[in-house]
């Protein structure tokens, strides 16, 4: 009898525990709709994919909370989307879904209202689901009223928190800089408002950068490390390869890079050195320079778990970069490597990869296919990922051929 009830009770606290969350329609979307239109609820939509990292956080972190299953549960219907099975791709190409996760809350006759991107913590999530349910802060009423004129400081910064919401760097920026304009930036310098200036995505030179360097003491002292990163040194990298493509000589870009450094000190120093200088040689139509630097580097990664994947590395630059793509030697050197990868245990999979891609390049159907079949058998076999975007868009655009 002991044994019966200790089984009872326990049957009966992990009953508790896993309702704690969010519970979620396990229907199709229809059915969400359907019940949300006859409950007046919206449908929240979590729109995943397996292979997303902040989605997985959101499911098992943030949807099992009690707090956020409690708000949720009460107020809307909720359904979970495999953006990549089912009906899942349809409805994706539906609503615009390009980034993972997309939490949209839609209304009863299946329309999205308000939208909410990335990963985030509970009181977040919590906040953005309360403004979809207050029709006068979602985002489509937000943006009628900027849109129609409205430039109150405090409106604005209602607005802008929803487009942070969406990850919206385009209007963050110019939203940011409309409530700076009409304030001052250093209101802004503290560790709750901080976002305003780091949503403005100042440029590198600009009056509101200079004045940012000068305060970069009291800026790391109120951001994470990522953020003071992200704010001043990708600035600086992203001028100096814009600098690079202009400069007439490496001198000159040395010059220039040790005055960026001076300003704000570099971590690397000599691999963004390098790397600006790849972006003087291709500016320049040194390709071939730039190609022999490239496979050096990599050979000098020998031994190393990075080895194999520099080289595959190299070939993506090579196709992204339309100069080094339109250069046929540079491609069919590209090649010649790839296939010595491919014929070493270790370098198999990568280096048909990358002969796949090379090859749909060169528009040579047959051979992108054997490479990519060869990828798509040992890469499952080994436990990887061949329902990734990157895999079977690959072999879409290889069929296509």
């Amino acid at each position: 009898m002991k044994k019966i009830l200790v089984l009872v009770i326990a049957m009966f606290l992990c009953g508790s525990l896993f309702s704690q969350g969010i519970e979620f329609e396990h229907g199709t979307f229809s059915e969400a709709v359907a019940k949300a239109k006859k409950e007046n609820k919206l449908v929240f939509m979590d729109c995943y994919t397996t292979w997303c990292g902040p989605c997985k956080y959101l499911s098992k972190t943030i949807f099992t909370q009690k707090e956020v299953g409690d708000f949720f549960n009460k107020n809307l219907v909720s359904f979970k989307l495999d953006c990549e099975k089912g009906e899942g791709p349809a409805l994706a190409t539906k609503f615009g879904i390009s980034s993972y996760p997309t939490l949209l809350f839609i209304d009863g006759e299946g329309n999205a209202v308000h939208k909410l991107v990335g990963g985030m913590p509970a009181e977040d999530l919590i906040k953005g689901a309360k403004a979809a349910l207050d029709p006068s802060m979602r985002i489509g009423t937000l943006k009628a009223k900027y849109e129609s004129g409205n430039r109150d400081v405090e409106f604005l910064m209602t607005y802008l928190g929803a487009v942070k919401a969406q990850f919206d760097r385009e209007n963050m920026a110019i939203v940011s800089k409309e409530i700076i304009k009409q304030t001052s930036l250093d209101k802004y310098l503290t560790k709750d408002l901080f976002y305003v200036i780091s949503s403005a995505n100042f440029p590198y030179g600009s009056n509101e950068f200079n004045y940012l360097l000068e305060n970069k003491d009291k800026v790391k002292e109120i951001t994470e490390a990522y953020e003071y990163s992200s704010l001043f040194a990708n600035k600086i990298y992203a001028h100096l390869n814009q600098y690079a493509k202009e400069c007439k000589n490496l001198k000159e870009l040395d010059v220039e890079i040790q005055k960026c450094n001076k300003e704000f000190p570099l971590d690397g120093l000599a691999e963004v050195k390098k790397n600006v200088e790849y972006s003087f040689y291709i500016a320049n139509n040194q390709l071939q320079k730039w190609y022999d630097l490239k496979i050096a580097d990599c050979e000098a990664l020998k031994g190393d778990k990075k080895y194999i994947y520099s080289f595959s590395g190299v070939g993506d630059e090579i196709l992204r970069t339309p100069k080094l793509a339109a250069s046929n030697e540079i491609v069919n050197q590209m090649i010649k490597v790839a296939h010595k990868l491919a014929d070493q245990e270790q370098g198999v999979i990568m280096g048909n990869i990358t002969l796949a891609k090379l090859y749909l390049h060169t528009k040579n159907k047959e051979k992108a296919l054997k490479a990519f079949n060869i990828f798509f058998d040992i890469n499952g076999k080994s436990g990887g990922n061949n329902t990734h975007p990157s895999v079977t868009n690959l072999k879409a655009a290889i069929e296509k051929l």
